[in-house]
């Protein structure tokens, strides 16, 4: 006689593990569906509370941290129960936001927790989502570039302002910036004195009791070329050619700047008002450059302007238009994203109508001699390197409105 073994009880084992897989498979489609669904409305919630927190704060409004919660409030996430809601607000760091403009980035993180149907069956009992979510905003600026400083050095080491030999500065409407690291970088010694309405840099100052003013300060944050770059004007296509009558340049009508010399077989370099794009490098000059209304960009990296004897500048800018308040723009000079110094010019005034308009020149050594008249110098110099020369005293009488004035607009983005 042969026994068979009873396989019964083999069966309902069987059967009790595929039922746990199928109520797995159950719990994933149905609990897994319902985590996958929160986590999307979720991130959308997060998304629009740091977007409406980042619009509120380029409206003028601070109280982002209210407005990002009450946005996550009115998409089913209230912070209590069964969900968390944390509004974190921090000033953007340092060159993020375009030179001039205040920052704030907004992060929003959710945290929510699902009770489960069937995946209690395998023993998960609740499931839970982590969104996060980060808006940036930069506030719009509209005014003078570089805080309004009358001298702007962007020399990133060395000795940026350097007032030495006999003439007294005399400053007023902005004060002076060197963007050098040095601790020289700024000062002052000899005869000369300067008297101006504040000093910034971002190293120390040598000034000492030849400056008068007050008490500079130091430890500025340093700006590196691509966070101030967009302050400089447009440089032109310079497809035009400049014609020469009656004693005067004259700018060739529809183009985008007119190639002109400041020495030009012995033309007197008095300009009609328009865009002029010099092409020469004149070196040592004597004599007096004008115009009125003109905008003279200069177009050679290695450009060298050095005013001799009687030679001087009485030149004022456009008062409208692209380039209003520009009076010369010198192309920078750039090698590896750091700006270089090539370019070298001497500024001196030759009479009673002074300079009128913004010198930008950032790739080039400045130095400033004063006007051989009464008349003052109303100028922004925004240069690599700002010193002095000759004996007559220089007076800069700085008007914003009569100067190059720059607007940056209102910056929302979704970081994350």
């Amino acid at each position: 006689m042969i026994n068979k073994p009873n396989e019964k009880g083999q069966a309902l084992i069987v059967v009790a593990l595929a039922a746990m897989v199928l109520f797995g498979f159950a719990a994933l489609a149905i609990d897994g569906s319902a985590a996958f669904s929160d986590k999307r409305h979720a991130q959308n919630a997060a998304d629009t509370a740091v977007m409406a927190a980042a619009l509120t704060y380029a409206h003028g409004n601070t109280d982002m941290v209210t407005v990002a919660q009450n946005r996550a409030t009115s998409n089913g996430y209230n912070g209590t129960g069964k969900n968390t809601v944390t509004v974190t607000v921090t000033d953007t760091a340092p060159g993020v936001c375009p030179v001039l403009t205040k920052g704030k980035e907004i992060k929003v993180d959710i945290v929510s927790y699902i009770d489960t149907s069937l995946a209690r069956v395998i023993g998960q009992n609740q499931l839970i989502n982590k969104v996060s979510a980060t808006s940036r905003t930069c506030l719009s600026y509209i005014g003078p570039p570089f805080d309004g400083n009358a001298i702007v050095s962007l020399a990133p080491s060395g000795n940026g302002f350097d007032a030495h030999g006999t003439p007294n500065w005399n400053i007023t409407g902005g004060g002076i910036m060197s963007n050098s690291n040095s601790s020289s970088a700024a000062t002052c010694g000899g005869a000369a004195g300067v008297n101006a309405p504040g000093v910034t840099v971002v190293g120390g100052t040598g000034l000492g009791s030849c400056y008068t003013g007050p008490a500079p300060t130091t430890g500025a944050t340093q700006l590196n070329y691509s966070s101030y770059s967009g302050l400089f004007p447009r440089q032109p296509a310079c497809n035009g050619t400049a014609s020469y009558s009656g004693g005067q340049w004259h700018p060739q009508a529809g183009t985008d700047g007119s190639n002109a010399q400041f020495v030009a077989n012995s033309k007197t370099p008095d300009f009609a008002p328009g865009l002029y794009c010099i092409t020469d490098s004149p070196g040592s000059f004597h004599d007096t450059i004008t115009g009125t209304g003109v905008t003279f960009y200069i177009t050679s990296q290695n450009f060298v302007l050095r005013l001799n004897g009687g030679g001087g500048i009485e030149a004022s800018a456009p008062t409208s238009g692209e380039y209003k308040g520009v009076l010369m723009y010198l192309a920078p000079q750039v090698s590896g994203g750091t700006l270089s110094s090539t370019q070298q010019i001497d500024l001196r005034g030759n009479g009673n109508g002074g300079i009128v308009g913004s010198i930008i020149a950032p790739s080039a050594a400045v130095t400033m001699f004063g006007n051989s008249g009464t008349g003052a110098i109303d100028s922004q110099i925004i240069a690599y390197h700002v010193d002095s020369g000759g004996n007559a005293d220089i007076t800069l009488t700085y008007q914003a409105s009569a100067n190059q004035n720059v607007s940056s607009p209102v910056f929302l983005t979704l970081l994350k």
